[in-house]
């Protein structure tokens, strides 16, 4: 719930929300103007880093903003932190927070599911509230590492499920819930059924979140995201994926930087300008040959690589 505590913090997160979604996707305002949208750290990037030393990197190496996940959160206090302590060092080290990963299995199979579950994405609403969040990724039901086969979830019932989510998240936390769409996920692994979802969902804040890795595993083209409005995306993930493994053995653990794969990232990229997004581009890996590396050296060139992509497509 909003506290009298945040409540004025929150007034000026608003007008800062504003002014970055108010840049828009045609003009070259962040990097020094070199891309047309902030750049934004998944954590999960540098996962063996603690929370205090991923903002400090990801101040140091240029980037904007800053994707955690709610277990670092919920670790954080556990270890006794405050979070309205933390979004405020966030800011102060110049980055903003455009999304949390996640409401885990928030989009089930059933009612009774969804009910039991919504405690718990209260809780993460919460917490992604109190650092100054201004999305909360909506993640449906799987069941890690196992495939969720096609027939388990009803779209409709999803989209029923995640308005609900939309609206105490915009009512009571002050923030964005937006969903993903998982190649792994059979009844929500495709922009086409992220639609299906946003249609029946039927609410103006709706927005879903694509990826450019579960898109290519999942087997949407690139040239889907021309289906979506900019305003109708929470934010968007970057990674590329290997040339020398074939696509149905690749796992979210190959994924490697921007420009060093075989993804079509460019043309992407240019399709999703095209739609006129204006929120942040973060990039995500989760590939453990990164975490063996020199954070800041690692660093340095995933924020030259991921730039570089961005650059060549706004290129004639």
């Amino acid at each position: 719930m909003i506290t009298r505590r945040t409540f004025a913090r929150h007034l000026g997160l608003a007008a800062a929300s504003l002014a970055i979604d108010a840049r828009g996707a045609e003009a070259n305002r962040w990097q020094q103007g070199r891309s047309p949208w902030p750049l934004c750290l998944d954590t999960a990037t540098i996962r063996p880093q603690t929370l205090d030393d991923k903002i400090r990197l990801a101040a140091k190496h240029g980037f904007d903003a800053l994707e955690p996940w709610e277990g670092e959160l919920a670790e954080y206090e556990k270890q006794g932190g405050d979070l309205d302590d933390l979004g405020a060092r966030i800011r102060d080290a110049g980055l903003v927070v455009p999304s949390v990963i996640g409401l885990w299995k928030a989009l089930p199979a059933t009612d009774a599911e969804f009910e039991q579950n919504l405690p718990a994405c209260r809780e993460r609403m919460r917490q992604a509230h109190a650092i100054g969040a201004q999305h909360v990724q909506v993640i449906p039901w799987f069941d890690w590492p196992k495939v969720t086969p096609a027939g388990t979830l009803d779209r409709k019932k999803l989209a029923g499920f995640y308005r609900r989510i939309l609206e105490i998240g915009l009512e009571e936390y002050d923030l964005q819930p937006a969903f993903v769409f998982l190649e792994f996920v059979h009844d929500l692994r495709t922009i086409d059924h992220a639609l299906e979802v946003l249609q029946a969902a039927n609410h103006p804040r709706a927005q879903t979140i694509p990826d450019t890795f579960h898109m290519y595993l999942g087997g949407t083209p690139v040239a889907d995201l021309s289906k979506l409005a900019g305003s109708s995306i929470g934010i968007f993930q970057i990674a590329d994926a290997p040339a020398e493994i074939p696509r149905d053995r690749l796992k979210d653990s190959h994924r490697v930087l921007p420009g060093d794969g075989v993804l079509p990232l460019v043309e992407a990229l240019r399709r999703l300008r095209a739609t006129g997004y204006a929120g942040a581009i973060s990039l995500e890996l989760y590939n453990p040959a990164y975490y063996d590396r020199d954070p800041d050296a690692f660093l340095a060139e995933a924020h030259a690589k991921t730039l570089a992509v961005i650059e060549r497509s706004a290129a004639p």
